[in-house]
């Protein structure tokens, strides 16, 4: 208890003037009397210009005007936006099946040169095996000719020898030599 006889006494309060409104902490800490059953709500705070007090404190007529025109406002936005999402939509809808539809033509007329191309080749292939089969036939006839003149030639060269051997015979046998041809020379 000796540190309460220590201890300051506190400092009194600051008077209050009654002209002076009560402050905004000091209503939010004002006791309400137990005979009311509803609170007052809090006045709006107070502001320098008499011209929003007028405002704040009485709608008038003008102030609905311009509440609904920023209704209006907020609702012809509302459907210009929705507007330009649907015609977004349709454009995007629009573009990707003329995409689509070029897509399937690329596709088709690729088929189709491929399909083409394929025909060419194998017309070409076709072609070309009828021409090789036809050289083939021809160096085939070649080779065939050149046998019968290659057997021709055997064949002259075999009278040749035949002819040539019965010529050595009689000169032989005659015994004159094979340059001589004139018999007045030669005996």
């Amino acid at each position: 208890m000796a540190t309460e006889a220590s201890d300051p006494p506190p400092p009194p309060n600051p008077p209050v003037p009654a002209e002076a409104p009560p402050k905004e902490a000091e209503v939010s800490m004002a006791v309400v009397p137990a005979c009311e059953t509803k609170p007052e709500p809090e006045p709006a705070p107070k502001e320098s210009s008499t011209v929003d007090e007028k405002l704040v404190q009485k709608p008038s007529s003008h102030d609905r005007d311009i509440a609904l025109a920023k209704v209006n406002e907020e609702k012809t936005l509302s459907h210009i936006r929705a507007w330009e999402e649907n015609e977004k939509s349709k454009s995007m809808n629009k573009c990707n099946k003329t995409v689509s539809k070029i897509n399937a033509w690329e596709n088709a007329k690729k088929a189709a040169a491929e399909a083409k191309l394929k025909k060419e080749e194998e017309y070409l292939e076709e072609k070309r095996a009828k021409y090789v089969e036809k050289m083939k036939n021809r160096i085939a006839e070649v080779h065939k000719k050149a046998e019968e003149k290659r057997a021709n030639a055997e064949e002259v060269r075999g009278k040749e020898f035949v002819t040539i051997d019965e010529s050595a015979a009689k000169y032989k046998a005659c015994g004159r030599t094979p340059g001589s041809k004139c018999f007045c020379f030669g005996q």
